[in-house]
């Protein structure tokens, strides 16, 4: 196991210029958390954002994370009464994407 030493650490700086660059018109996905919302948080949320953050690169990565929200899009053109006419879509909780 390495070092907590070793491990790149985030910082308040690093945590907004991510919340900045997430667009706003993306689907939330399992915690329903939407982008827009990440946007509008106070520096004292980014703050414990960034607690969080470094707390999972020194220990481990939340297991709720790891799940999706899968849903199917109907592909242009295609026939809606076959499955292969379906093209599946992950939606990720939205603060470990940001993660």
């Amino acid at each position: 196991m390495t070092p907590v030493s070793e491990h790149k650490l985030t910082n308040p700086e690093e945590v907004q210029e991510a919340i900045r660059g997430l667009k706003v018109r993306k689907a939330a996905g399992p915690n329903g958390i939407p982008n827009r919302a990440l946007k509008q948080l106070p520096q004292r949320a980014v703050s414990l954002l960034v607690l969080i953050f470094n707390a999972i690169l020194t220990h481990h990565f939340p297991t709720v994370w790891k799940y999706a929200r899968v849903i199917s899009i109907l592909k242009p053109g295609k026939d809606p009464a076959l499955p292969s006419s379906y093209q599946p879509v992950s939606l990720l909780g939205t603060i470990g994407k940001l993660f």
